[in-house]
């Protein structure tokens, strides 16, 4: 009886809410912002130093050198980072997107 008054609940909710209960967001709302132009990301080149975005990367907020950049929409993930310290696999490199990457000032 339980279950049957959930289903019900849940198709009333649903029709009154219309067709967008279950709809995914328009593919130009993303999570992160994208505020970088395409010249700003075309800025950055092999050998420029950035600062690492992807929260979920073992090298969040670490700062490495680029290592090679292709075009952007090219690839998913088309910035290839070099850096100075192994994560835990042993490995120093990683692909990442324009929109991962902030450019720094080298000291």
């Amino acid at each position: 009886m339980f279950r049957f008054a959930l289903l019900l609940l849940l198709v009333v909710t649903c029709s009154l809410q219309g067709s967008k209960a279950f709809v995914p967001a328009p593919a130009h709302v993303s999570s992160t912002s994208a505020h970088h132009t395409t010249t700003e990301l075309f800025d950055i080149k092999r050998g420029s130093k950035v600062r690492i975005k992807r929260k979920e990367s073992y090298w969040y907020n670490e700062v490495a050198s680029v290592a090679a950049a292709d075009k952007p929409g090219s690839v998913r993930y088309p910035v290839v980072v070099r850096f100075e310290k192994v994560n835990y696999a042993g490995v120093n490199t990683n692909n990442f997107a324009y929109e991962e990457l902030e450019e720094v000032e080298e000291k």
